[in-house]
């Protein structure tokens, strides 16, 4: 230690003598060059000047020995000095005064005029800049002593700078010197005391007891981590399914029966995206917290990873195990007060009871629970589901479906058939839209309502969708008619990376009018990030496509939709025209779509039309286009006879 202490003051005095010689032979080199700086730029900028007005003059007089190239190469030599006048510190000082600025910029003008005009000019011109020349002579001098005035007081201060700064360098180096010199004093006090430290500490140490006492305080923190969460205090996963298993094994028919509760807090995801993982930490803290102090009388409460959480119910009937469910979920939902800020979540519970039907195996057991979940988040009201029988039955066939989907994919299973768009007055083919079927091996045609959520769930809706709209183009692109094709877009294929290239490939591989195809949205997109969506919606009507708004009037926004969404066409949905031959306010209701779209300039699609007295209706409010079965099914490309009709 005292070695290395010597080793690195010695260091330090070596880089202290450096430092100061540096500084002295900076001090020595700054008196050599700073005369060579803006005051050398604007001198030569002069002596160039009075040279080319000299030039100037001898060619005005016509002498054999100056020609116009001699005056050229004068001007070319001071434009390429006047450059430096825009840049850096000499810009600064040529600007800091109107004096100078004023020459400077009487200097370039005259220096331009006479760039331009040379070629051209008579001698009375040439005599009339030697005038102004000869005017800024006296200028052009002045501004040059200012230069050198300048350089010298900016040198002097910065000398004074250098020899002050040397100053403190030396006084600090000295200061350190010394603190260092303290330093090795204290070191070797501290030395001599740690050796006596040592040596009371040789007897402390050989004591087996603190040792063992140590070790075993040790072994309780890893069975605690073993079997607690970190976060919420509860226990974890595998503590859950020790005490499930013992209380199965434990439990008899009706007597002490035995329920599983799942919970997973809804919308957590999108907290913790928002307000931050540190936000949705707390959160869950706080929702352990309530469980606890809600359900004292349950067997046991468990974070199993995540926002998903299980509770152990012992000796509770079906309806005890129920009404618990009710409370505790009501409990959790209640507001959050976190950061002064008011958080509201809802709360998802699934229960399987062992004895309805039995169960004694904790997988099994917890699968029931599982599947009672997912029931309660998909279903829009009750967010509590008990596991029945049924359920098992249906679970296993939309997993079964899931992976027909998959391979659905990959075997090419789906077809298009297209429903025609007629303008309602005339009845001429406005356009077609094309729908999506699924032709399932052994469950026959399957509507898109029954397995586009699905695909969505399972994130292959974006590949679905292309080979959907990559189709459609080809499609349309055989028909003798070039009418208009209109295909629809999920929310999550709008929205995933590259849509934008994605469709102007397909136009391009195609060879597809993009003013043929129309994209179909539903306004709920825009849900989630609005500006987003009407940046990729204009870059799509860049490609020269249209863009609709299909089934509107049914998501939460429709009249923030129309002011603020780029889009061509309103698909009105047909929920709203059910009713409009019989119902003046359902009427009403449509009349007033057709007319904000027609004041917008819009196209206005209604669908659903039915029957005769739709249709007349529809014809004296206004409408454009309509679309429904009165007018035709969706069927096959090859059933359309007009697509090959020029």
């Amino acid at each position: 230690m005292t070695r290395l202490l010597g080793i690195l003051i010695c260091m330090f005095i070596g880089a202290t003598v450096y430092m100061s010689s540096t500084v002295a032979q900076r001090q020595s080199v700054l008196r050599e060059v700073a005369h060579h700086n803006d005051t050398w730029a604007i001198s030569q900028t002069v002596s160039e000047f009075m040279r080319l007005e000299a030039q100037l003059a001898f060619y005005s007089l016509s002498l054999e020995e100056t020609s116009i190239d001699d005056v050229r190469l004068r001007l070319d030599i001071i434009i390429s000095r006047t450059i430096s006048f825009k840049e850096g510190t000499l810009k600064d000082f040529l600007e800091s005064k109107p004096f100078r600025k004023d020459t400077i910029t009487e200097l370039v003008s005259l220096i331009d005029e006479l760039d331009k005009n040379l070629d051209t000019m008579d001698v009375a011109q040439i005599e009339d800049i030697l005038v102004r020349m000869s005017a800024l002579n006296g200028p052009l001098t002045h501004l040059s002593a200012q230069s050198v005035q300048k350089s010298w007081e900016d040198i002097e201060g910065n000398l004074e700078a250098l020899e002050n700064l040397h100053l403190i360098y030396s006084l600090v180096v000295a200061f350190l010197i010394l603190c260092w010199g303290v330093l090795v004093i204290l070191v070797f006090r501290h030395n001599r005391l740690l050796k006596q430290a040592q040596k009371e500490a040789e007897g402390l140490n050989n004591s087996l007891s603190a040792a063992g006492q140590e070790l075993r305080e040790k072994n309780r923190r890893l069975e605690y981590l073993a079997h607690y969460d970190s976060l919420t205090k509860l226990p974890n996963r595998v503590l859950f399914w020790e005490e499930l298993e013992k209380a199965l094994k434990a439990s008899e028919p009706g007597a002490s029966s035995v329920t599983l509760l799942l919970l997973d807090l809804d919308d957590f995801k999108s907290i913790n995206d928002t307000m931050g993982h540190d936000l949705g930490d707390m959160l869950l803290d706080q929702v352990s917290a309530r469980m606890l102090k809600f359900g004292t009388d349950a067997q046991m409460f468990c974070r199993l990873g995540g926002d998903e959480f299980a509770c152990l119910l012992v000796g509770k009937t079906l309806d005890e195990s129920l009404a618990f469910a009710r409370g505790l979920a009501g409990w959790i939902a209640l507001p959050y007060k976190i950061f002064n800020r008011e958080i509201r979540i809802g709360c998802s519970v699934g229960l399987a009871n062992a004895d309805q039907p039995r169960c004694d195996d904790a997988q099994m057991l917890f699968k029931r629970a599982d599947i009672g979940l997912y029931r309660a988040k998909a279903s829009m009201q009750e967010r509590i589901c008990l596991f029945e029988d049924y359920m098992q039955a249906e679970f296993d066939d939309r997993q079964e479906l899931e992976h027909d989907l998959r391979l659905a994919v990959e075997r090419d299973e789906f077809e298009l058939v297209y429903q025609k768009q007629v303008e309602v007055m005339s009845l001429n083919v406005h356009g077609v839209e094309a729908l999506v079927r699924w032709n399932h091996p052994t469950r026959g045609q399957i509507s898109p309502a029954a397995f586009i959520p699905i695909a969505e769930e399972l994130g292959i809706i974006v590949e679905l969708g292309e080979v959907i709209l990559r189709r459609a183009c080809i499609e349309a692109t055989k028909w003798t008619k070039p009418i208009k094709i209109a295909v629809n877009l999920s929310p999550i294929q709008l929205q995933a990376p590259g849509i934008v290239g994605t469709v102007l490939e397909i136009l391009n591989e195609t060879g597809l009018d993009p003013a043929r195809l129309e994209l179909e949205i539903t306004e709920t997109v825009v849900l989630n990030d609005r500006n987003g969506v009407v940046d990729i919606l204009n870059d799509l009507r860049a490609l020269g496509v249209t863009i609709a708004i299909d089934d509107f009037g049914t998501g939460y926004s429709s009249l923030a939709v129309l002011r603020d969404i780029p889009f061509d066409t309103i698909k009105l949905d047909k929920a709203f025209v059910r009713d409009i031959a019989v119902s003046p306010e359902a009427e009403a209701l449509v009349k007033l779509v057709i007319d904000v779209g027609n004041h917008l300039g819009r196209t206005v699609i209604i669908e659903g039309i039915e029957t005769e007295a739709q249709h007349q209706c529809i014809r004296r409010m206004g409408c454009q286009v309509s679309q429904g079965f009165y007018f035709a099914r969706p069927v096959k490309a090859s059933m359309l006879d007009f697509l090959h009709v020029a």
